[in-house]
């Protein structure tokens, strides 16, 4: 595999897809979102006629939590809808168990980890591998997520590529791994890899891996086995592995924090923020911020390219991609804060040791509160927002939507 060029949209070269690209960020519970919005999005697409046996998003990305609603509706692909209207009802039925253990134990010894580091660690030279162990996301996934589908689909012609971004803690890497079409080639660039291989499990434990909470995975990156985690660390361009992918357009569904709202309130503004307001933000600038702003520099783009005369845009390394972004109306951390005692005792205990309560800890609980009220609600709250912007979804259906 040879270095590519800096990557901007596909027009001076081939394109052999016509379609669009899902593209699925993650947030860690937030991510239940999703799964509402694709609800919505799916009665819409059949209100509006979509043919049942054309899957709408030949191309598929997922990041971090996302991934893990990126494989299931790639392995899903031949039946569409039903794939995307099953989505919300695994969620809802979610409970933190069948993510991370719960058992008291597991969680004194994990805490007790970290405090040594924090105060002996200098002295035994021994990091442990993380927070929460989260074996049972293994079995919770197995049981869900069809993965050996994904070959059948791409074999069919039904999908186009599955994407899943992880990042190297070895090496520094921020790889995207992608199962497609035999004619797609992957590529490099400093720190920057696309690589193509089978989708397993493994890639979506390592996307999913939140950093310092859960265990990186060991990935095969072509020359060598290194520990990955989270895909949203240094992802700064979410839209990226779509258009390298060879998409036209890309519905993209973020769990940012409405515009204005605040993602945690003090009970006194002299107070210094405890450990968990402080990573509640580090937590939100790793995963909430980089797919609005590169939406936005989509849009920016879109503009300049369409001011250009006809002639000149053919000489132009740029093209259109047209980006429709679906976020939350409604701010989750307040949803998690209204959720906050629903989590197991256990977690509520180790986040009380770290300053969160619930209104100064929702932004923390918010990516670990795997439990049903607080992910049928995000669920709903998804559905509703999609049917909201109903009309916007079609007009934007309408345009790419691929002949007959």
């Amino acid at each position: 595999m040879r270095d590519e060029p800096p990557l901007t949209p596909p027009c001076a070269r081939p394109l052999t897809l016509e379609g669009a690209a899902l593209v699925l960020p993650g947030g860690g519970a937030r991510t239940a979102y999703q799964a509402g919005v694709l609800q919505g999005l799916a009665s819409i697409l059949q209100q509006q006629g979509w043919p049942a046996q054309r899957n709408p998003f030949p191309v598929v990305c997922g990041t971090s939590a996302g991934a893990i609603n990126a494989a299931h509706y790639a392995s899903g692909v031949a039946t569409w809808a039903e794939t995307l209207h099953a989505l919300p009802g695994i969620w809802n039925g979610l409970h933190a168990d069948q993510v991370f253990h719960t058992q008291p134990h597991h969680l004194l010894r994990g805490g007790l980890r970290w405090l040594g580091l924090l105060s002996t660690g200098w002295l035994v030279r021994q990091s442990p591998r993380a927070l929460l162990d989260n074996t049972p996301l293994a079995d919770t996934l197995g049981r869900h997520i069809r993965l050996d589908r994904v070959d059948a689909a791409v074999q069919s012609g039904a999908l186009r590529a599955l994407a899943i971004t992880a990042s190297s803690y070895s090496t520094g890497r921020h790889i995207t791994f992608f199962q497609g079409a035999a004619d797609m080639p992957g590529w490099r660039r400093p720190g920057i890899w696309g690589l193509a291989q089978t989708i397993s499990l493994d890639h979506l434990l390592a996307s999913s891996a939140l950093p310092f909470v859960f265990p990186a995975v060991k990935l095969w990156t072509g020359e060598q086995a290194e520990f990955c985690g989270d895909g949203a660390m240094r992802q700064l361009a979410p839209l990226a592995p779509a258009i390298r992918l060879g998409a036209r357009c890309a519905l993209a569904i973020g769990v940012s924090e409405p515009r204005g709202a605040t993602a945690w309130i003090a009970p006194d503004d002299r107070d210094y923020p405890s450990i968990a307001q402080i990573a509640g933000h580090v937590l939100s600038t790793v995963f909430l911020d980089t797919l609005p702003a590169d939406a936005q520099l989509a849009e920016h783009i879109n503009t300049a390219v369409l001011r250009l005369p006809p002639q000149a845009r053919t000489l132009q390394p740029f093209r259109e991609f047209p980006v429709l972004l679906i976020t939350p109306s409604e701010s989750i951390n307040a949803i998690a804060a209204r959720h906050w005692k629903r989590m197991p005792r256990g977690m509520r205990v180790l986040m009380g040791a770290v300053g969160a309560a619930e209104a100064t800890g929702a932004a923390l609980a918010s990516y670990l509160l795997f439990e049903p009220g607080f992910c049928t609600e995000l669920t709903q709250l998804g559905e509703r927002d999609a049917l909201a912007q109903a009309d916007v979804i079609r007009r934007f259906i309408d345009i790419q939507a691929p002949a007959p």
